[in-house]
């Protein structure tokens, strides 16, 4: 319209990594190891990079904050002290916790925005406050006998209207906007494990199952496109994520050494396999960069291992390599597994 001034967004800047460089701690929590063992089951970034998400095994779910100085600070000394990480935000969950997620439009400058959701064991999927911690509302499935059935997955759509939960026979989806037990469903040979949602094709989610195979499907306005089928792990599906363009999916299973990126526009073959140590049935997660390039995986040998995925040849083992150019690097935090590991790509920082 005249007289109205259009400006360019400004280009995104990534954070330019340097792994070969030993890691530093900069903020710990820690929970006591009574007899119920109270272990952590895993963690996530806020959309926005200010909160962590996590999951202690009779603890309930936490919500952390970033440590203030970090979000001034170009570098960070090794003289600067370890700060506690002190839960800003506590909900008691009851019983195990199955998964949960951030609302993807999550910003702190917007309350309305600043959520999550959570599914636990025989019970219905909650929406979380991250301000207050109450309850906004919930999501129920029920199954063939009208039982209240318990989420095994869930994950939001890209532009956070929708909720996907992988169930024991189907993914039911919900809308955000309408809670209560009025779903969609779409039925799947074996029981979801994992699901996640391509934010480059709406529409578009990868159902992984406990029989190794992962579904692509396509839904759009209550109806369900079966896309491909791909099958190449020897366990079940635990953890996937899309590349930020939707080409690749990146896909990790239970007592799997192996990570396997497919590609999408060719599907069925995989592009190329990754190893880590993985012998335990336990969910270790794997999470991409926002820039696709960084790829970044836990293992049961208690070590961390990041691969630069954004080279045309297959991603070796290189661990002389300069900035830029590392293609994977690997050290040690903890003799233990490695369950929850992600990425906050403004701040060089790993959790």
């Amino acid at each position: 319209m005249e007289g109205e001034v259009y400006t360019e967004a400004p280009a995104m800047a990534y954070a330019a990594y340097n792994f070969e460089n030993t890691a530093l701690e900069l903020a710990r929590a820690q929970w006591p190891n009574y007899a119920d063992q109270h272990y952590l089951k895993g963690c996530k970034w806020s959309p926005d990079g200010t909160c962590l998400l996590s999951a202690i095994r009779g603890g309930g779910m936490n919500v952390f904050e970033l440590p203030p100085d970090l979000y001034s600070c170009d570098s960070v000394l090794q003289s600067r002290p370890i700060v506690p990480l002190n839960p800003a935000i506590s909900v008691p969950e009851a019983g195990l916790i199955y998964d949960y997620i951030w609302y993807p439009g999550m910003n702190s400058s917007n309350p309305a925005t600043c959520c999550w959701l959570s599914s636990g064991h025989e019970g219905p999927i909650h929406l979380w406050d991250a301000f207050t911690g109450d309850l906004r509302c919930s999501y129920r499935g029920y199954n063939a006998v009208d039982e209240l059935e318990a989420a095994m997955c869930l994950t939001f759509s890209a532009d956070g209207q929708s909720v996907f939960c992988g169930y024991k026979k189907n993914v039911k989806i919900f809308t955000t906007g309408r809670p209560g037990r009025e779903c969609d469903e779409y039925p799947i040979s074996h029981q979801a494990s994992c699901i996640v949602a391509s934010q480059a094709q709406p529409g578009v989610v990868a159902i992984g199952t406990v029989r190794n195979t992962v579904e692509l499907v396509s839904q759009s306005d209550g109806t369900f496109r079966h896309l491909c089928k791909l099958q190449a792990h020897k366990g079940g599906i635990t953890s996937m994520v899309f590349s930020l363009d939707g080409s690749r999916l990146y896909t990790g299973a239970r007592k799997d050494k192996e990570l396997i990126c497919w590609d999408l526009r060719v599907p069925g073959r995989p592009m190329f396999v990754l190893t880590r140590e993985c012998n335990t049935n336990q969910k270790i997660t794997i999470d991409l960069s926002t820039d696709n390039k960084w790829l970044v995986s836990g293992g049961s040998d208690g070590k961390v291992q990041i691969w630069n995925v954004s080279e045309q040849h297959y991603p070796t083992v290189h661990m002389q390599a300069v900035i830029q150019l590392v293609f994977k690097s690997r050290f040690v935090t903890h003799q233990d597994l490695n369950r929850g590991l992600l990425i906050y790509l403004f701040p060089h920082k790993i959790t």
